[in-house]
């Protein structure tokens, strides 16, 4: 139908904004993070689809990276996302703590997996977000199975 139409053509804005990202962030885009969370604030349906270029962002930094970028610009755009990951973390707790939205939580839990395995440990341990996975999502059908990949 329409809607899955619609579905198709914005994953593939999503993958060629992710192409340009790759080649103006940091340099030449310095706000992009700032941008994707301050935009992210304005509605559900945008804030949604931002977790999935953040997502997608973090899969091609720190997975899909080898040998398609220089190892300099792999590293420069691994320590930017880091640098700013504390944007990226707020908007997640936000989205966590207020909403009622299954798909938009579906969507962030699904991002924050894709950042376990790079982000600062303190993130996860100095944080309420173990707390709030187990207390809060596990026991949700609807969220279960990505909450315990993200434990």
């Amino acid at each position: 139908g329409s809607s899955e139409k619609e579905k198709v053509f914005l994953n593939k804005l999503n993958t060629v904004l992710i192409e340009i990202v790759k080649q103006e962030w940091p340099r030449n885009w310095p706000t992009f993070i700032s941008d994707i969370v301050g935009s992210s604030k304005t509605n559900e349906n945008l804030c949604r689809n931002n977790m999935i270029i953040l997502k997608l962002l973090s899969e091609e930094v720190f997975d899909f990276s080898q040998g398609i970028m220089t190892q300099a610009k792999v590293k420069h755009l691994k320590d930017t996302m880091c640098n700013e990951f504390s944007e990226v973390f707020s908007l997640c707790t936000l989205v966590l703590d207020n909403s009622t939205s299954v798909p938009l939580v579906q969507a962030t839990l699904r991002t924050l997996l894709g950042f376990l395995n790079w982000i600062p440990l303190g993130y996860i341990f100095e944080t309420k977000l173990i707390s709030q996975l187990t207390f809060k999502f596990l026991s949700v059908p609807d969220f279960r199975n990505i909450t315990l990949k993200c434990l």
